[in-house]
């Protein structure tokens, strides 16, 4: 779970008024960042759980410094470069894409080497 406070002080240290130029106002963490008083007061009365409000926490976050980062400098100049973490969240539309490919290729090499696949799931009819 994100600490309320510090992300309170992520949210008056950093700028997000820049997420809907680069992601746009379509995009999950800009209706989110948009709408967190009202998941707030959600989650406060139990409407929503723990694990969902914090996967919006993360979606708002994703790409800044506060979800942590690494530091890379290099040793002949000395010159700083920092590369915030991501969220992870298959809720990100970011993150989702590199989820769902990595997952698309990890099917691809587990498939039977055939120039059809047709994958069908059933539901047994007891369980209807």
């Amino acid at each position: 779970m994100i600490d309320d406070t510090n992300y309170a002080d992520c949210l008056t240290l950093y700028n997000f008024d820049h997420v809907d130029k680069i992601k746009g106002k379509e995009s999950f963490s800009y209706i989110f960042n948009d709408s967190i008083n009202y998941i707030r007061s959600l989650y406060n009365r139990g409407k929503i759980r723990n694990v969902t409000y914090d996967t919006i926490q993360k979606t708002i976050l994703c790409g800044f410094i506060y979800l942590g980062y690494d530091l890379f400098v290099c040793p002949h100049c000395g010159n700083e470069s920092i590369v915030p973490h991501k969220c992870h969240s298959k809720l990100c539309t970011s993150c989702s894409s590199k989820e769902a490919k990595l997952r698309a290729v990890h099917i691809f090499s587990i498939a039977l080497d055939a120039k059809h696949r047709h994958i069908v799931f059933n539901i047994p009819k007891h369980y209807l």
